[in-house]
């Protein structure tokens, strides 16, 4: 095949840059993609609009097909054994092996829909001849390790003589620790540990769940942040809000065993945990060396948006955003001294191509977490690269994959502070760090501030999921994710300028989530939500109405109301997609209505422009001035970003791109009128059975700016209930 160009559509970053390098006789490992869709046999006959008089009939007709040529998991089944046997004797000719596959009946998250992926070992002739010639093929990327921040081997810290730490209620919510381990009778942890399910996946030490990582360990820190978000208490007692679970993957190194794959690994902790203790909350502070890829979701995220979509959306992970080392390069993830070398300086850096978040945080149905700085520190010649609030020195960044909003929120993960030598010297020092539980196994103090990263700043976000369990357990996760992604907020200096909000958007996503926002309202703020999680289907449209108090419609008044819109939803991937619209079953928006426009002409407006709404195409929505909008504007030629016909104020981010989506605005009272409405639409994705649903929540937040107008009691009086203005009825409550 020469002169093909499937390895620049199949390989990754590195592998395509290394393809003329590599080497016939050179041992290779690395994770394919093998498809089990026949494109030509399935879809060559595939009804055409162009055929059909109408809309019903050309629907009839898809239907119709759709019942000849759609797979029956028994034909899906023998295609998977078909072309996974023909992998295999592939890759045997060249004396290689499968390192890690699915087997079994069952489909597992390394078999979508669409494909299976695994890993494997084989010579380079033998890989250059799978790239050119396996025909079902479609993406092939390097093993990576995982990149987890190092630790100062002189700690310093004090111990908690005074602190009693009292075991959560038996029924208290429970949120699996996926790490290195945790040393389970710490004084700070012990009685937390549900230890009866303390699991091991790495090889060969399947009966050692310790936390084995020296200077302190990785797993027990971040197990420590989820129990103590901020500080741990001296004095006192505590009882925790959760159950920690240790679910052990990282060696003794903080590595990932190379015969340990994460899509299969995932799939086994998740039936353990769900199916044993109903685990939903999943701390994941684990990411891959190399920034995520853009073409296609990795096998390792679309793991975990399977994984959440096949028990209907009610499993939260929560990943950390990946790390910058301060030294040493990887060949496309060049450390921050050689920014800083190359005259980029900090923030400006944070958002070039190879600072992207790391896999898997790129999946749609996560929770990814960066981090900020929670302090300044500024002691000549020494001097932090962040301020306080700002995005921390070494925090992986967005967008994310098909230009979704990464990291959703941020967390105070410390920053790194250097002095004025060429090139400078980094150093982590107590005041820019945050403050963790540490193991003891190899001496030392029961705490610490010597690490910095993202790894502890999602558990600090995972408390807070923690804490909604708590206070809803018969919710679902896609509330709790709501309701994170609503409490958040962005700093200050975010709001200096529309180049400044745009690079917190891209740094930072939505901000900082703040517990007692998620949680509940004041007498100046409500949230209104849905009951749990609704469903909708594609082509349809649901909308709500907000009843808005008399007193906020006085034009004389006047107030400033800030509103806050979030969708969260989920839907099945396919992993051979290379088109965010393609890669669910059916993706989701909202639209809002404009100022007094009347219900049912807004529903009517909504269903008109349907086949016209995508995330890159909208026909304008409401007046108000949302912050990011429906649509994105693409740079021009010279540089420049149009402003005429976008929605949001910053122009280069759309909201809608993923499955969280949030917006907001400051708008006076009397702007929101008696007929404040949101739509939330379906739209068709790889399904195409007009049957098939998607479960979603929406959240919605007013909020009276600078000024105690009692938002709370005034509206708790009057939204009983909301109604969607279409043949069913849902109601929203207001959250407690």
């Amino acid at each position: 095949m020469e002169g093909t160009n499937r390895p620049e559509f199949i390989l990754s970053d590195q592998l395509r840059a290394d393809w003329d390098q590599i080497q016939d006789h050179q041992e290779y490992i690395v994770d394919v993609g093998i498809s089990c869709i026949d494109i030509q046999e399935q879809y060559s006959r595939c009804p055409q609009r162009e055929s059909y008089k109408t809309d019903e009939s050309f629907q009839q007709g898809i239907e119709r097909w759709l019942s000849k040529h759609n797979l029956t998991r028994e034909e899906w089944d023998n295609l998977y054994f078909k072309r996974s046997d023909k992998l295999e004797e592939f890759v045997r000719q060249y004396r290689g092996e499968i390192l890690n596959n699915v087997e079994g009946n069952e489909i597992g998250v390394s078999r979508l829909p669409d494909s299976f992926s695994c890993r494997i070992r084989i010579s380079g002739k033998g890989l250059k001849d799978l790239v050119l010639n396996f025909p079902y093929i479609f993406d092939v990327c390097e093993y990576e390790d995982v990149d987890l921040p190092p630790v100062d081997p002189d700690a310093r810290g004090d111990d908690r003589d005074g602190f009693n730490l009292e075991p959560p209620e038996p029924n208290a919510p429970k949120v699996c620790v996926i790490d290195s381990g945790i040393q389970e009778r710490h004084p700070l942890l012990r009685g937390v540990i549900d230890e009866p399910n303390s699991r091991s996946w790495v090889p060969g030490e399947l009966d050692q769940t310790a936390d084995y990582v020296p200077n302190g360990g990785h797993g027990t820190r971040v197990a420590g942040a989820v129990l103590y978000p901020r500080e741990v208490p001296r004095t006192g007692q505590l009882q925790p809000i959760c159950w920690l679970q240790n679910a052990r993957i990282l060696d003794r190194n903080n590595h990932l065993p190379r015969n340990v794959f994460p899509p299969e690994v995932l799939e086994e902790i998740v039936a353990f945990y769900f199916r044993r203790t109903r685990t939903r909350l999943f701390n994941h502070s684990i990411t891959s060396i190399t920034p995520c890829r853009t073409q296609f979701m990795t096998a390792w995220a679309a793991a975990i948006d399977k994984l959440t979509w096949n028990v209907g959306g009610d499993l939260l992970f929560i990943v950390a955003a990946g790390n910058l080392n301060a030294r040493g390069d990887y060949p496309t993830r060049p450390a921050i001294a050689a920014h800083l070398s190359a005259g980029r300086s900090y923030p400006d850096y944070l958002l070039s191509p190879s600072v992207r978040i790391a896999s898997p945080a790129q999946s749609f149905q996560t929770l990814t977490v960066g981090s900020i700085a929670h302090a300044t520190y500024d002691s000549p010649p020494l001097r932090s690269l962040a301020d306080a609030d700002g995005p921390s020195a070494f925090s992986c960044t967005g967008l994310g994959i098909w230009n979704t909003i990464k990291p959703e929120v941020v967390e105070y993960g410390g920053d790194y502070v250097i002095d004025s030598s060429i090139p400078p010297n980094f150093i982590t020092p107590e005041p820019v760090c945050p403050e963790l539980v540490r193991s003891t196994r190899d001496g030392g103090p029961v705490v610490s501030r010597n690490t910095v990263g993202t790894s502890f700043a999602a558990p600090k976000v995972t408390h807070i999921a923690a804490a909604l369990a708590a206070a809803y357990p018969e919710a679902s996760a896609l509330l709790y994710r709501a309701l994170i992604v609503q409490s958040a907020r962005l700093p200050t200096w975010a709001e200096e300028s529309d180049e400044k909000r745009y690079h917190a958007i891209r740094t930072m996503g939505y901000g900082i989530p703040d517990l007692d926002r998620a949680l509940g309202n004041s007498p100046s703020r409500i949230t209104l939500t849905t009951p749990s999680s609704e469903s909708i289907k594609a082509r349809q449209a649901k909308v709500y109405q907000v009843a808005i108090p008399d007193f906020l419609l006085r034009e004389g008044e006047g107030y400033d109301i800030r509103i806050e819109i979030t969708l969260s939803y989920a839907a099945e991937p396919r992993r051979t997609r290379r088109d965010r619209r393609k890669y669910l079953s059916t993706w989701l928006d909202w639209t809002c209505s404009k100022r007094g426009e009347d219900p049912d002409a807004f529903l009517a407006k909504v269903l008109k422009e349907y086949d016209q709404a995508s995330p890159d195409a909208e026909n304008g929505e409401s007046s108000f001035p949302w912050t990011l909008g429906k649509r994105r504007a693409r740079k021009r030629d010279d540089g420049t970003v149009p402003s005429q016909g976008i929605d949001g104020i910053v122009k280069e981010v759309s909201r809608s791109a993923g499955t969280i989506q949030k917006d907001w605005a400051i708008v006076k009272s009397y702007e929101l009128r008696e007929g404040f409405c949101i739509a939330v639409v379906g739209h068709e994705g790889w399904n195409k059975d007009s049957e098939a649903t998607v479960p979603y929540c929406l959240v919605v937040s007013f909020e009276a700016i600078n000024s105690e107008v009692p938002i709370y009691e005034a509206f708790a009086q009057i939204q009983q209930p909301l109604q969607v203005q279409q043949q069913q009825q849902v109601s929203m409550t207001v959250s407690r």
